[in-house]
């Protein structure tokens, strides 16, 4: 065509780009190995006749194996296991039986550590929260938000990557901005990970991250935004999910360079964590648009220190009789020095205390606050009558205006 068509010219004689010709490869197949790989028993006679049938050549052949000489145009057959393969898609993968895969599986016995970190998960998962995984190398610069002690490389990569993280915090608020600038502004994040700090000894934590609108009801209307009652209540679960009893709850009187608000988890003198609402301009640096609230546990403290036995109590067979409380405090006063103080005076029979109501305003002075407060109580044995109840609710009332100051609202 090059000749008839474009007026060239057919030069004499042939170049040859691949003079030498390749000389063809052998491999030895061992019937013994073949049986091991495919977990099944093929007789050699047929290991044999499969592979003849691809246009393999046998050279030499024994009780024990084979080898083939194999077709320069199968590049693919470089080894044993390529032959075996052969074999197996010849003799039919259909004829394989199935068996379950060996290892370990369902608890470990031996790892409790792991089975409680997996446990910690499912529990923060079925909150709503979706696990982050950040990076163990952070900026100094995001980790002095959090610690002082810094335990810096001696060699980074990067000035982005030259500490090793001492809280889960700033790696949460990295996946915030991951989700807020490809507008996902609905954000419930948590992540289980080691920390390190100079001054402390390695330990493992869990974060949480809220901020934006949380999944309400269908009967609420709207979902609500997240606020930091959502927050505690998140970290109320995880704790008491764990088995873990005897957290108290410690506001800080002063912002930190963190936290615009926040607080301690205490058991005892021990602090375990913290919990707050995130600085707003430091948000903004994050693209947040709403409040964002942030929380960290020492996670081997909390596994530690959880009660992993498990009791029932039977449904109540006598009713409850319930002493409604409305009493005005100082703005001093907490939630936690309501709860010492009932536990201080140990009412009999009493079952619940509920916080309904918190009032500012009209009728209430400065400074001060009014709380309503629902405390039940009940026998497992009998029907209390109203001067069992007003025994023990009566030194209850006393104890609340000894030790708070409180005045005693009437309805």
């Amino acid at each position: 065509m090059i000749v008839e068509t474009a007026g060239g010219t057919v030069a004499e004689g042939a170049v040859d780009a691949f003079p030498q010709q390749p000389e063809p490869v052998e491999i030895t197949l061992r019937h013994a190995r073949t049986d091991a790989l495919l977990g099944i028993s093929i007789e050699p006679a047929k290991a044999v006749g499969y592979l003849e049938g691809l246009g393999l050549e046998t050279t030499s052949s024994n009780d024990d194996s084979a080898t083939f000489r194999i077709p320069t145009w199968r590049v693919d057959l470089k080894r044993e296991v390529d032959l075996i393969e052969e074999v197996c898609r010849v003799h039919g993968v259909d004829k394989i039986p199935a068996t379950l895969p060996m290892g370990c599986r369902c608890e470990n016995e031996f790892d409790a550590v792991h089975d409680a970190i997996a446990e910690t998960r499912h529990i923060l998962a079925g909150l709503g929260l979706n696990e982050a995984q950040g990076q163990t190398l952070i900026s100094d610069n995001a980790a002095q938000l959090v610690s002082t002690g810094v335990v810096a490389l001696e060699y980074p990569l990067s000035s982005d990557m030259n500490v090793l993280r001492p809280s889960l915090l700033p790696g949460l608020l990295d996946s915030l901005r991951n989700n807020l600038t490809r507008q996902t502004h609905d954000v419930a994040l948590f992540e289980i990970g080691r920390v390190f700090a100079s001054d402390q000894p390695e330990r493992r934590t869990v974060a949480l991250l809220l901020t934006g609108k949380g999944q309400a009801a269908f009967w609420q209307g709207e979902n609500a935004s997240f606020d930091a009652m959502d927050l505690k209540g998140v970290v109320e679960e995880l704790i008491e999910t764990l088995g873990v009893f005897g957290v108290q709850y410690e506001r800080r009187t002063e912002a930190t360079a963190l936290f615009l608000e926040s607080a301690e988890l205490k058991m005892g003198k021990n602090v375990i964590g913290q919990m707050g609402q995130l600085l707003p301009p430091l948000g903004k640096q994050y693209e947040a648009r709403d409040a964002v609230y942030l929380a960290e546990l020492d996670l081997d403290i909390l596994l530690q220190r959880r009660t992993t036995n498990k009791s029932f109590k039977s449904l109540p067979q006598f009713p409850a009789s319930e002493r409604d409380v409305a009493m005005l405090v100082s703005e001093s006063v907490t939630h936690s020095d309501v709860l010492a103080v009932v536990r201080k005076a140990k009412p009999a029979n009493l079952v619940a205390t509920q916080l309904f109501d918190v009032f500012r305003g009209k009728n209430v002075p400065d400074g001060q606050k009014s709380l309503a407060y629902s405390f039940t109580y009940r026998n497992v044995e009998k029907t209390l009558t109203d001067k069992d109840v007003n025994s023990a609710h009566d030194p209850l009332v006393t104890a609340l205006k000894s030790t708070l100051g409180a005045t005693i609202r009437d309805n």
